[in-house]
């Protein structure tokens, strides 16, 4: 099936986990160039975190600039500003969100504002009773209702903090609205990711370690689905699990070996 023209990656499982570059990650990467395919890495954080991930990847080996890199939060202002061109947005979430919101020529409503035309909700350290407030006020008032993503947990170092989708389903009791999910595995941010690359489902594959979040937002994009064994489920669990893959690799390495053994491009 390989190669494709586009390439949609996710991270940590399959470039690297933890603080290690996996094998073949690097020369995955070197091969998308030397073979001017298109690639983005995409990430579900909700806020721009884009340059710590591409400092990681430097100092694991892999050099990559911001034109490569595509997180939920942004794939979230571009489609509001798309849809919703200067429209006066609630946000909850951190400084850097707030800033991109601004540089797509949206509005940031004032936090004691009752009313807006968005509430884009994603992570938020410093959520608190006046942001719920508003956002609940806002939403029940008629705004749409735009979560980034519903990972209800956040990995840190030691164990977990609450994650965006913890603030997502306080501001939906409070209202009694589902929000719209950019995030996987929802099909927008990689709707995002080939509307910036000018692909489309038929030749884009998203690689990813998990059956749940990278394969079933491909399939719900319509892209093809590669499944590595390098992160979070293994062969087992793709078995069992009714979400199927179009294929199944041990690594990145192992993709790297065909594509390596494969004179034809698309």
């Amino acid at each position: 099936m390989l190669p494709f023209t586009t390439y949609l990656i996710d991270l940590d499982g399959v470039i690297y986990r933890g603080n290690e570059l996996l094998p073949g990650a690097k020369e995955f990467i070197d091969w998308l160039q030397a073979h001017h395919k298109k690639y983005l890495f995409l990430t579900n954080n909700s806020f721009a975190s884009e340059t710590q991930v591409l400092e990681k990847l430097a100092r694991l080996g892999i050099v990559a600039d911001a034109a490569h890199m595509l997180s939920a939060g942004q794939a979230a202002i571009q489609n509001i500003a798309r849809r919703f061109p200067g429209a006066l947005v609630y946000v909850v979430g951190e400084p850097p969100l707030n800033d991109l919101v601004l540089q797509h020529h949206l509005q940031l409503a004032p936090l004691d504002a009752q009313q807006a035309d968005v509430v884009l909700v994603g992570l938020d350290r410093h959520f608190d009773y006046q942001k719920l407030t508003g956002a609940v006020l806002a939403i029940r008032a008629g705004a749409h209702f735009v979560a980034i993503n519903r990972d209800a947990l956040l990995p840190i170092v030691g164990g977990f903090v609450p994650g965006c989708g913890t603030m997502v389903a306080a501001i939906e009791a409070g209202t009694g609205v589902v929000p719209e999910v950019i995030g996987k595995p929802e099909p927008t941010l990689l709707q995002e990711a080939m509307r910036l690359l000018q692909s489309q489902p038929e030749e884009t594959v998203m690689i990813g370690d998990g059956l749940a979040v990278d394969i079933l937002g491909g399939k719900a994009a319509g892209t093809h689905t590669l499944l590595v064994l390098s992160g979070k489920d293994s062969r087992e669990d793709a078995a069992q699990s009714p979400i199927k893959p179009d294929s199944i690799y041990q690594d990145i390495a192992a993709v790297v070996t065909e594509l390596q053994n494969d004179n034809t491009t698309r």
